[in-house]
């Protein structure tokens, strides 16, 4: 029996890249019988692969659990090996980002990437009278884009540069285009959210689909909310659409999406006699039973889901998409 255990321990990004961190912690610890630490070492600036060597046991047969605390990212739950059967072994953590940890910066909006971010200029080019959902009033989004800042504000656009990332990517069934082509203008940002006045065919097919669940788009991985859930959505709609008089219908569709969901919320009113037809989108974390857990402070406190948090699902999907497992999408910014 060597005298050694040698750990080979790995961290990629939900990118799919080497992670790097200023500090990782290491704990190895007995997973049978009474809990006990067996060793725990410090790896300082860690590049994403590191050795950790571990005095092996001699007179027992073991499990022990390995589990890394890094300081910028949630390295999950750890793994267990029997160091007598396996004394060598490599894991790879894949690793989440702790939002608190990062700040998003943004490309200019005459600098995004064409064609990927054509249609959102387009849109945010007409979009002269918008609102912050807990935050003061934007105004004319185009002139502001580059000069938002304050917590509110940079969480809400990144928010809706997620969105826009995932409504470009994810197809309408029904009028097989994207989601985000029937976007006219955006009209209320907020960190977990926009709303957007629509062509009314969004309306319609979000309908069709609710309607044809259980035949259909149930097994294409849509879903909804009960009906007495509806109401909870109205006060999102912006004030001057005077939704308590003008409201006429409202519906909900979600689809999965990773370890999550897209949610469409559209909704008909009737503003000074004409047809008014908004959408209501937003992403959910932990839609699924996660194999991956993220370090996410409740709603109460935050004001809702972490564009961050939002971030690392939809890398993880480029990722998983490419054939060499290295996201590739430009949302418009980067973390730093």
């Amino acid at each position: 029996m060597a005298d050694k255990i040698r750990i080979n321990i790995s961290a990629k990004t939900m990118e799919g890249r080497p992670a790097s961190d200023a500090e990782v912690r290491i704990t190895i610890s007995e997973a049978t019988g009474p809990s006990q630490e067996v060793a725990s070492v410090t790896l300082n600036n860690f590049t994403g692969n590191a050795i950790v060597d571990v005095t092996a046991p001699t007179d027992t047969f073991p499990t022990w659990q390995v589990n890394a605390s890094f300081s910028r990212y949630d390295g999950g739950p750890g793994f267990f090996f029997m160091p007598r059967g396996k004394p060598n072994p490599s894991h790879e953590f894949l690793v989440s980002r702790l939002p608190n940890k990062w700040t998003p910066s943004f490309t200019k909006l005459s600098d995004l990437p064409s064609p990927r971010l054509d249609r959102f200029k387009q849109v945010v080019a007409v979009s002269t009278d918008v609102d912050l959902k807990n935050g003061p009033a934007v105004g004319d989004l185009s002139a502001k884009y580059d000069a938002l800042a304050g917590t509110p504000q940079v969480l809400a656009k990144t928010a809706l540069l997620n969105l826009y990332a995932v409504l470009s990517d994810e197809i309408d069934p029904i009028g097989n285009v994207p989601w985000f082509s029937y976007v006219r203008k955006f009209v209320r940002l907020d960190q977990e959210r926009f709303l957007a006045e629509v062509d009314p065919a969004l309306f319609e097919n979000v309908q069709t689909i609710v309607n044809e669940l259980a035949s259909t788009f149930k097994a294409q991985g849509f879903f909804t909310e009960p009906p007495a859930d509806l109401p909870l959505h109205v006060p999102n709609i912006p004030t001057k659409y005077h939704s308590d008089q003008n409201l006429v219908q409202i519906l909900t569709l979600k689809k999965d999406y990773e370890q999550g969901n897209v949610q469409l919320t559209p909704s008909f009113l009737r503003v000074d006699d004409a047809a008014v037809h908004l959408l209501d989108c937003d992403m959910d974390e932990h839609r699924n039973i996660v194999l991956h857990s993220f370090d996410i402070v409740s709603h109460m406190v935050t004001g809702g889901t972490s564009p961050i948090s939002m971030h690392e699902y939809i890398v993880r999907d480029s990722a998983e998409a490419a054939a060499d497992g290295i996201s590739t999408i430009d949302l418009g910014y980067t973390l730093v």
